[in-house]
């Protein structure tokens, strides 16, 4: 569950740096695009990258 925790937040970290890079922010401040969208983003990232690391924890 560690594992899957800290890679959680890694992804979701890199995720909203991503985001934030691309002009996400700018969009997110003007009202084009709506906060749960970004949200969505990030907690897939985080998600993807957790499952990424117990798949390979498990390999391993």
């Amino acid at each position: 569950m560690k594992t899957f925790l800290w890679w959680f937040l890694t992804g979701a970290a890199t995720t909203l740096g991503v985001l934030m890079v691309q002009g996400g922010f700018q969009d997110l401040i003007s009202g084009n695009k709506s906060s749960a969208s970004f949200m969505l983003t990030i907690t897939g990232g985080g998600l993807l990258a957790g499952c990424i690391a117990m798949i390979l924890n498990r390999i391993k």
